[in-house]
């Protein structure tokens, strides 16, 4: 009888584990993506000029789109895998890697952000006025573009 009891226990535990992270987890607020675009490099890359490199070991999924935050709006904490790259068109954001000091941007600037970085979150600096930010998103082909992840509690 215990050997049965202890598998449905662990069981039990594992599903309080994936509820809680799944409640946990931040959701964006007044975030709109638009103009979404997807290309698929479909061959091995291997580029390594100008002091860029770029190498890929399998297909990779290419999104470019616009993210729109509304005064206030924020991502919600998440991941990516892959790497992102972010130019703001108009506004400022805030960005915040784990619980460093958040950092601002404002139209020009371009940050990276990857799946060797601890769990983000973008805000809108301002409460008044939207925040515009152009994106390139690259990804192994047919991963998910975002991870969620809880509440840093910083």
């Amino acid at each position: 009888m215990k050997r049965a009891f202890v598998p449905s226990m662990v069981l039990a535990i594992g599903a309080i584990v994936v509820a809680t992270s799944i409640a946990l987890a931040t959701s964006p607020i007044g975030q709109t993506t638009t103009n979404l675009l997807l290309g698929t490099l479909t061959s091995i890359t291997d580029v390594n000029t100008d002091r860029i490199k770029l190498q890929t070991k399998g297909d990779v999924d290419v999104y470019s789109f616009t993210v729109t935050y509304d005064p206030s709006g924020t991502s919600g904490w998440h991941t990516h895998p892959g790497f992102v790259l972010v130019t703001v068109k108009s506004g400022a954001v805030l960005r915040q890697i784990g619980c460093a000091t958040p950092i601002q941007y404002t139209v020009g600037d371009t940050f990276v952000e990857s799946d060797e970085q601890p769990a983000g979150r973008v805000s809108n600096a301002s409460s008044s006025d939207s925040a515009v930010l152009q994106v390139t998103q690259v990804v192994p082909h047919g991963s998910p573009r975002r991870v969620e992840a809880p509440d840093q509690g910083c």
